[in-house]
């Protein structure tokens, strides 16, 4: 039953004339719930790479046109709280569900074969996967359509959230999504519109318009404050263009930053962002919240080619913080400066950045309580 509903209920067998104000309450409690939910998660999975050994990197073979899930598999094993809580939370041996058709057990599997096993495990744990992920709806590109990574990874966390049981998924989506305060402020009566929860995962941001000499940092400001239009004023009833803000109530251990490259159009935006190994999103905490929002790169997924074809590879750094380029089953070193070149026109622009929470040693105990 949703919170409308249950207030609604609750309202009437108690006899609660405004149930407007109880289905807020509701609402708040649950927010403030899931909130503390995300906190407790955040804290117990572990960041170390135990079980992790530099040695053990590798490329995956590419049967097909299945690139983009590679560079996807590379740029999450390399962001340890990822693999960690699935190694924490995920037990083939109690899985709810059967086994054969879980994603989690195969991505488990794949986790596991790819930091401690041969690269014969690996290829089967990958060839388990690709099935489970076609019998559970995914179509890849052997349909001739050219796949996206981010694509991909939405459809796994919509897939996770219907398989996993409620506490192993609440721990996914701690470690891999914002809780955003948003505030909308009306240019005809200034009366300002607040929603609080909004559960937000990859920053989208638009290369358009150009900004000159701009940074990444400078691209995401309009992701967290920027114009919205139709949005109906609470009091006046306005629709007239509106500022609206958003502030950080929790931050994921894995940030993703997509560069959307590609248009409807077909074609695709070539232009070269530069990146900080260090991004800082400190400025865009609520007053509340007092846990570190600095992030450091850990994988760039990488495209070439045009909007309907081309290649991705992953660039990511290891465990012993040198840095590797996978490109299916190729792997080689490269340096930091070459990690993270911006791109050029006829070359591989970066497509998706992943950056892992930087947490200072004397604060690790105490944030977020």
């Amino acid at each position: 039953m949703g919170t409308g509903a249950s207030a609604q209920k609750f309202g009437r067998k108690n006899g609660i004339e405004n149930e407007d104000n109880y289905e807020r309450r509701c609402k708040a409690v649950s927010y403030v719930s899931k909130l503390h939910r995300h906190r407790h998660h955040s804290r117990k999975i572990k960041s170390s790479w135990i079980g992790m050994p530099s040695s053990a990197q590798k490329g995956i073979y590419n049967p097909a046109v299945l690139c983009y899930r590679n560079s996807l598999l590379q740029a999450l094993l390399h962001a340890p709280k990822v693999v960690n809580w699935l190694r924490s939370y995920h037990r083939s041996k109690i899985c709810i569900r059967d086994g054969i058709s879980c994603v989690a057990c195969h991505l488990l599997a794949v986790f596991n074969s790819y930091w401690g096993s041969t690269p014969k495990d690996l290829l089967q744990a990958t060839k388990e996967l690709d099935r489970v992920f076609i019998s559970t709806g995914w179509q890849d590109g052997r349909t001739g359509r050219q796949e996206d990574p981010e694509e991909q990874l939405v459809w796994l966390a919509k897939v996770l959230s219907q398989q996993l049981p409620t506490i192993q998924f609440d721990a996914f989506e701690a470690i891999s999504r914002f809780i955003l305060n948003s505030t909308t402020e009306c240019s005809s009566c200034g009366y300002l519109s607040a929603n609080k929860g909004e559960v937000e995962g990859t920053i989208s941001i638009d290369l358009q318009p150009r900004i000159k000499n701009g940074t990444i940092a400078d691209y995401i400001k309009p992701y967290f404050c920027h114009r919205v239009e139709g949005f109906k004023c609470d009091r006046c009833s306005s629709k007239s263009p509106k500022q609206r803000s958003r502030e950080i109530y929790h931050q994921p251990e894995t940030l993703v930053i997509q560069l959307k490259r590609f248009g409807w159009d077909g074609r695709k935006d070539c232009t070269p962002i530069p990146f900080s190994q260090i991004l800082t999103l400190d400025c865009y905490r609520c007053e509340s919240n007092t846990s570190s929002c600095d992030y450091e790169l850990s994988a760039i997924i990488c495209h070439s080619g045009g909007m309907n074809s081309g290649h991705y590879v992953c660039r990511a750094r290891g465990p012993d913080g040198r840095w590797m380029k996978f490109d299916d089953l190729h792997v080689t070193g490269m340096t930091l400066e070459q990690a993270m070149h911006p791109g050029s026109k006829n070359g591989w622009t970066p497509y998706l950045l992943f950056y892992q929470r930087k947490v200072k040693p004397n604060t690790k105990s105490q944030e977020n309580l």
